[in-house]
């Protein structure tokens, strides 16, 4: 099923406001120096450790689809990597600003 001229074009609109945001962010961050050697230091150790969790939780949940498969199941599955990739870079990024 093709996607419709719509919903391209509304996939455009909200990546264009997105990378807009992104971009007025960090601007405004490094004009403050936000980003400094730390926060730089602390996030790249963040992203480490909240990538190997993710590639430990997709392999089980590769086995599980293996095991049970269907097109809700590989979604749902999906969905829940992505939830746990975000709550363990947070927990991690806290655990490592707590130390350093």
């Amino acid at each position: 099923m093709l996607p419709s001229s719509s919903g391209l074009l509304g996939f455009l609109m909200g990546f264009g406001t997105v990378l807009a945001i992104a971009v007025y962010l960090r601007r405004k961050g490094k004009k403050q120096r936000l980003f400094d050697e730390r926060y730089e230091k602390v996030h790249a150790k963040a992203r480490t450790i909240s990538w190997g969790i993710t590639i430990i939780v997709l392999a089980a949940m590769w086995l599980g689809a293996l095991l049970y498969e269907g097109i809700q199941l590989a979604f749902i599955l999906l969905s829940v990597a992505y939830g746990i990739m975000l709550i363990s870079y947070g927990i991690a990024s806290l655990v490592i600003d707590k130390r350093e």
